[in-house]
C-alpha cells in the first residue's frame, strides 16, 4: 500500500511539474476576457477561443466581463492574457491616463484590430434637432457606465461644444437606451458599434428618429486630438429613410494580449485568426468586416506584440 501511495504521489508530482512547465512555456490556459453576455464581444470571443483551441491544440478559455475597461484591469492584474477592447481604452491603459490614471499598464500589446466601431448619434426626427449642437440642455444616453461608448460619447459632445454640465447624462446599454427613447425619456443616444448596427436599425424602425452627421470641425478635432479616431462615412440607405451620407468618426475594436505571452504562441494565434477568417464569417456576420490590412492601422502607437508583428511582416501588412 505504501509503495502504491508513493508511486501515486510521484506520478502526481510529475504531472504537476509538466503542467507548470507547459503554463510557463505557452502561457496556458490562455484566458480571453470578452464582454457582457448580450454583446458582440461575448459570442465572438467564444467562437475565436474555440477556433484557437481546435486549430492550435492550446487551451484558450473565453470569459464574460463588463467590457473593455474591466478586461484591461483583469489583464493588468494578471488574471487574463487576452482581451477584447477598443483602441481608446487600450491607449488609456498603455499611457496611464483617463480610466487608467495612476494605473498604467505598459505591458499591453496589440494582436490585431478587427472591425470599426462607429458613433451613431441618434435623435428624434423633428425640426428641433438639426445638428448635434442642438442636444445641449437635453437628456442623452452616453452608453453603459465604464464602457468605451461612454468615453467616446463624452468626446463627441465635447467636440460639438457640449460639456457634461450642459446635458442630462444617462448611463445604460443599447437595449435600455432604445426603451428610453421609445418612452420619451431621452432625446438622443450614441449607438457605438459596427455598421450596420442592429441596435440603430431597431431604434430607427421603432422610433421616428435619425442619425445626425458630425460637423467638419468636430471631426477634425476628434481625429487630430485623439489618435484612435478616424473619419467615417455611413453610406446612404444604410438605415431606413436615410437618403444622404452621414459623416461621423470611428475607431477599431481590437484584440490585445499581454507582452508576457511568448512570441511563438502569439504568432500562431495571429496566423490562425486570419487564416480561419472564412469559417468565422459563416457564424459571425461582423467578421465580414475583418481585414488583415486594417489589423495594424489606427493603433494609436500602442505596440504590436512581436509575435503578431512577425506574422504581419510575413504577409506584407504594415510595411
Amino acid at each position: 500500500m505504501k509503495k502504491k501511495l508513493l508511486a501515486a504521489i510521484s506520478i502526481a508530482a510529475m504531472l504537476l511539474v509538466g503542467c507548470q512547465s507547459n503554463i510557463e512555456r505557452y502561457g496556458e490556459p490562455l484566458i480571453f476576457t470578452t464582454g457582457t453576455t448580450t454583446g458582440v464581444f461575448y459570442s465572438l470571443g467564444a467562437g475565436i477561443s474555440t477556433m484557437w483551441t481546435n486549430e492550435l491544440e492550446k487551451r484558450v478559455a473565453s470569459q464574460a466581463s463588463n467590457g473593455s475597461i474591466e478586461n484591461l484591469n483583469l489583464m493588468r492584474k494578471g488574471e487574463a492574457n487576452i482581451s477584447f477592447t477598443t483602441v481608446n481604452i487600450a491607449y488609456e491603459a498603455y499611457n496611464g491616463v483617463g480610466s487608467f490614471e495612476g494605473r498604467q499598464y505598459e505591458n499591453i500589446r496589440i494582436l490585431g484590430n478587427l472591425y470599426p466601431n462607429i458613433s451613431h448619434i441618434i435623435v428624434k426626427k423633428n425640426d428641433k434637432y438639426k445638428s448635434i449642437e442642438d442636444l445641449k440642455g437635453t437628456s442623452f444616453v452616453f452608453g453603459a457606465a465604464g464602457s468605451a461608448t461612454e468615453v467616446e460619447s463624452r468626446l463627441v459632445l465635447e467636440a460639438h461644444g457640449i460639456g457634461e454640465n450642459d446635458i442630462k447624462a444617462n448611463y445604460v446599454g443599447f437595449t435600455e437606451a432604445t426603451d428610453l427613447m421609445r418612452n420619451g425619456q431621452v432625446e438622443g443616444v450614441n449607438i457605438y458599434t459596427g455598421v450596420p448596427a442592429a441596435a440603430a436599425t431597431e431604434l430607427i424602425s421603432t422610433v421616428d428618429s435619425r442619425v445626425l452627421s458630425m460637423s467638419d470641425s468636430a471631426i477634425d478635432y476628434l481625429v487630430e486630438e485623439y489618435p484612435w479616431n478616424f473619419a467615417y462615412t455611413i453610406e446612404p440607405n444604410t438605415y431606413d429613410k436615410q437618403p444622404e451620407a452621414i459623416q461621423t468618426v470611428g475607431q477599431y475594436s481590437t484584440i490585445v494580449i499581454d507582452e508576457s505571452v511568448n512570441e511563438e504562441t502569439v504568432y500562431q494565434l495571429t496566423k490562425a485568426l486570419w487564416e480561419n477568417l472564412s469559417s468565422l464569417e459563416k457564424s459571425y456576420s461582423i467578421a465580414k468586416q475583418f481585414s488583415p490590412e486594417n489589423a495594424v492601422s489606427g493603433t494609436a502607437d500602442i505596440p504590436l506584440h512581436p509575435g503578431a508583428e512577425r506574422y504581419y511582416r510575413e504577409i506584407g501588412v504594415g510595411e
